[in-house]
């Protein structure tokens, strides 16, 4: 069960009918319990395992598979630090039908991808493994029960396997090793409440990693791999009866070892006096505060009357979050960013925990201004208003989701029922949902709201904790001087927040709309073009994929190429400037607050060659989502002061970004690459960027890129009636002023350095290092070379996994990736990442190397493409049913002049592809002209 924040729904058709609403509100008894959704079979086999099935036919012809074990890495002995993790490994490398790497190999063969589809994850309290399985073949389906039941049960475990994935898992290790990671070991015991969690950390320890015996894992998995804390859940295009027999057969044999160990649950202290910490370190790239309040036990939720205090919790962690949106997004702000909300690290415990960023110089502010919300709403309370806001923001999320029960994905709902196993967490049904928000939202008043935030913050036993870069220039406080801060913030005076009015509605003046002049229909993509008066461009296709998803794509020609140096950061953050003043006469804050209740998203961005509009909505908002395109394209927000606060928040955002090693290492690298051009993608912003913005010259870019309808072309799909979008269309997008000249983009020269290269920058403690190749060229562009490049790019990480993961173990993760471009003019990028050990550098280059090489002299092996060729093909079979596709596909086609008859017929144009073609691909993108080859190492 998922707590949806949902709008009360007001029904005002007199006396009468509010009379029985309000009965309808009490009508429910809050003892009765929750019961759970008809259209999901659960239950237990006599050994204790636990199922659950439910038939959903999106996607259809495929099933969800999951295997989820209540145990992690908190169930481990002092020896077995990281081998729950480790035993998730294993589960892919030797099982009794699938040995080493087979398992990876026949998915690949039916097109399950590793990693992207085929996947699991390992957790203090759970693991849990992830199979979607494609029932395009009749033996599929049994296959894929077979997995799961080895996972189960099955493992292999033989010395060899266990030592050949060491490497891999210390590989994944080293990944995370850090100034985070270095500072979190400090700060972790502590806010981990006297709990093992502080202990049993999911990655483990390098030293047992690399050192533990064979036996120990064996014994780990003997233990705690078992049917009384397993769960097998079974969601897609699947018949109940034909799961559950299947479950019986593969898991009704499997037998709980004798003496149990049993299954216990840490038990968290609460802090008995406030406490404070200050956590620095060289590397680290970002400041950041958090007031953790004490935990306490987490409510059951088993009863109606759990449901609705459930509603409570959500309704006023969006009150008080929305008070910190408010500070971080005004003229003045204390820190850039805040948030809050009730969660918990411990299971079965809950604590409110406040976080936010501060400038360098000023965590007294922040602390002082957080401390103060939660004053102002402890002594003076919510308002109505807020509170009314919130519910219409709760409503209209769920409605949507109601709305779309027939078109939900199977995966959106294999997370419910993974939390109904692991948190007991009741899963009563949308239908059922939607009816309790309906009867129990306006029943829910706002003393009870109040007192709830009371609860949570009544205990001033806070562990406060800043973590920041070790630098000389930056004051920080010591744990003491923290923790008197944080008291004085808890004992300061606070005035009553002022109320503001808010507005009923985005647009007082509607504009006077256009008309549709032409319209064309797109055949091919069952799809209509309309011209309109003003020369806009809009295609529109009617779909059912979702049922409350509208999505609209607008594209022109221009883009940051336009613009000289002189002009780089005014273009390329001229719409987050925008952004963080506000449209119309709305301040961002303002239009926060108008938008509640409304399921809407418009984003605008400049890319390299043009100009983007993103937006969403539901049904019931299409003309909403249009209204608030139009004020984004007609009638940016200048204000001074927001302007300013924005250039501070940035600063303070990006001002130790350098510190990271990563970081570091990836704009000196793309530098180099690209001769030091001013005019180079900016990948690491800093200071001086945003010292150059002009709001002005902003201000003029902006409407040079959006405040006309010259060159725009706008696609819309989804659960839209032409008929009745067209009038709407007509006034939002046939209304905007149109200067009558033809959009364009221009090439600005930028290319990347020619010849043989190489980069060797070092930095950083730990002991990691990150290999970035970059193959480029310039080329006759065509579609068919650009569908050889990408499929050559996933024979080669098909090699990355099978050599350098698997046989080497140099790596956790890594591949390759390709691109071939028509504009700005015509050329191809293979990129090649490798994050590993400084010692596997050279080893793992060379390995790279021979695996290109292989292919350019002998071809790719057949099955290896045939394996990219399923993936593909399965993929393909998802993304037609896939609004985003669609709009993605003719924007390509209609737009760019791609051949639309390479997305109609996609299948065909994959089952022509050869090895021998891939080879040619190879001998062509691989041909040894520019090669960049840029590697991070240590310092020492």
């Amino acid at each position: 069960m998922k707590t949806f924040y949902l709008p009360l729904r007001r029904i005002a058709y007199g006396i009468l009918l509010l009379a029985a609403s309000s009965c309808l509100a009490n009508a429910q008894d809050l003892s009765a319990k929750l019961p759970t959704d008809p259209n999901v079979v659960t239950g237990k086999l006599d050994n204790g395992l636990t199922y659950y099935i439910r038939q959903n036919h999106k996607p259809e012809k495929k099933v969800e598979l999951r295997l989820v074990e209540k145990v992690g890495s908190i169930v481990e002995n002092d020896d077995q630090q990281g081998l729950a993790h480790f035993m998730e490994h294993m589960e892919f490398n030797g099982l009794k039908h699938f040995e080493k790497n087979e398992l990876v190999n026949y998915l690949q063969t039916i097109g399950v991808q590793f990693g992207a589809d085929l996947n699991a994850y390992t957790a203090f309290d759970q693991t849990v493994f992830i199979l979607p399985i494609p029932l395009d073949k009749p033996d599929n389906l049994e296959k894929g029960f077979q997995i799961i039941e080895d996972w189960a049960h099955n493992a292999l475990l033989t010395d060899k396997d266990i030592d050949e994935e060491r490497g891999v898992v210390l590989e994944e290790s080293r990944l995370g090793k850090g100034a985070d990671d270095r500072m979190m070991k400090k700060y972790f015991p502590e806010l981990a409440a006297g709990t093992r969690y502080a202990e049993r950390l999911p990655i483990g320890k390098d030293d047992i990693l690399h050192n533990f015996k064979h036996e120990t894992i064996r014994n780990f998995y003997h233990d705690w791999y078992r049917p009384d804390l397993q769960a097998v859940i079974i969601v897609g295009d699947i018949d109940v009866a034909t799961a559950k027999k299947m479950i019986e057969e593969h898991f009704g044999g499997i037998k709980n070892p004798a003496n149990e160990r049993p299954r216990e649950y840490a038990q968290a202290n609460t802090w008995t006096a406030p406490k404070a910490m200050v956590c620095t370190d060289k590397e680290a790239e970002r400041t950041s505060l958090q007031i953790n309040f004490p935990y306490y036990k987490k409510r059951a939720e088993t009863t109606i009357g759990d449901y609705r205090y459930n509603i409570e919790k959500s309704i006023v962690q969006q009150m008080f979050s929305q008070r910190l949106n408010d500070l971080s997004q005004g003229a003045n702000p204390p820190f850039p960013y805040a948030y809050a909300f009730p969660g918990g690290l411990i299971h079965g415990y809950e604590n409110f925990t406040i976080y936010s960023s501060f400038s360098g110089n000023s965590p007294a502010q922040a602390v002082n201004a957080l401390t103060a919300e939660v004053l102002k709403a402890k002594k003076y309370g919510f308002t109505n208003t807020e509170m009314e806001l919130a519910k219409k923001e709760a409503m209209s999320s769920l409605e949507k989701i109601y709305n779309e029960r027939t078109t939900t994905e199977s995966a959106n709902y294999v997370e419910e029922y993974i939390r109904a196993f692991l948190d007991n967490e009741p899963f009563p049904g949308i239908a059922n949902e939607r009816q309790y928000y309906v009867d129990l939202l306006p029943g829910i008043k706002l003393d009870e709201l109040n007192s709830m935030f009371n609860d949570w913050v009544s205990n001033t036993n806070t562990f406060t904790l800043i973590t920041a870069p070790e630098k000389s220039d930056i004051k920080l406080p010591t744990d003491a001087e923290l923790l008197a801060m944080t008291k004085a913030g808890f004992s300061q005076e606070v005035a009553k927040p002022e109320e503001k009015v808010i507005a009923s509605s985005l647009m007082q003046t509607k504009p006077t709309p256009g008309k549709v002049v032409s319209k064309v229909k797109e055949k091919g993509f069952d799809a209509t073009t309309y011209t309109l008066s003003n020369g806009v461009k809009v295609t529109i296709k009617q779909t059912n994929f979702k049922s409350d998803e509208i999505l609209m794509n607008g594209v022109k020609k221009g883009g940051t190429n336009n613009y000289g140096v002189a002009d780089r950061s005014n273009v390329n953050f001229a719409t987050d400037v925008v952004q963080s003043m506000g449209i119309g006469d709305f301040t961002p804050s303002d239009l926060d607050k108008v938008l509640k209740g409304k399921e809407i998203k418009v984003d605008l961005s400049i890319d390299d060659i043009n100009d983007n509009i993103n937006a969403s909505s539901t049904v019931t908002d299409f003309e909403s989502m249009l209204q608030l395109t139009y004020l984004n394209l007609t009638q940016p927000r200048k204000d001074e002061d927001l302007f300013k606060a924005y250039k501070e928040k940035q600063n303070t955002m990006i001002q130790f970004m350098m510190s990271n090693p990563e970081a570091a290492y990836f704009d000196t690298t793309v530098k180099t690459m690209y001769n030091n051009n001013p005019l180079a993608k900016m990948v690491i912003p800093k200071k001086a960027d945003y010292d150059k913005l002009n709001l002005n010259r902003v201000l003029e870019i902006y409407h040079n890129e959006f405040g006309n309808a010259d060159g725009y072309h706008f696609f819309i799909v989804g659960n839209v009636n032409p008929e009745t979008a067209m009038p709407l269309i007509e006034m939002y997008l046939g209304s905007l002023p149109a200067d009558h000249k033809a959009a364009a983009f221009k090439d600005n020269g930028v290319r990347p350095i020619k010849g043989k290269n190489q980069l060797t920058f070092k930095k950083g403690k730990e002991k990691k290092s990150f290999i970035l190749g970059v193959y480029s060229g310039e080329v006759p562009y065509s579609e068919d070379l650009a569908l050889k490049a990408n499929a050559l790019a996933e024979v080669l990480n098909i090699k990355v996994i099978e050599v350098l993961r698997e046989k080497m173990s140099g790596i956790y993760t890594g591949g390759f990736n390709a691109s071939l471009n028509k504009y700005p003019y015509a050329h191809y990028t293979i990129q090649m990442y490798l994050p590993c050990g400084p010692e596997n550098v050279d080893k793992l280059i060379a390995a790279a190397k021979e695996e290109i090489n292989n292919v350019k002299t002998e071809g790719p092996e057949k099955k290896d493409l045939d394996k990219v060729k399923s993936q593909w093909h399965e993929k393909h079979v998802t993304d037609i049913k896939e609004n985003k596709y669609w709009a993605d596909k003719m924007q390509s086609s209609l737009f760019w002049g791609k051949d639309e008859k390479r997305v109609l017929n996609y299948d065909d144009y994959i089952n022509k592809l050869t090895p021998a073609e891939i080879q040619q691909a190879a001998k062509q993108l691989f041909d040894g002209k520019n090669e960049f080859i840029s590697v991070l190492y240590p310092e020492s």
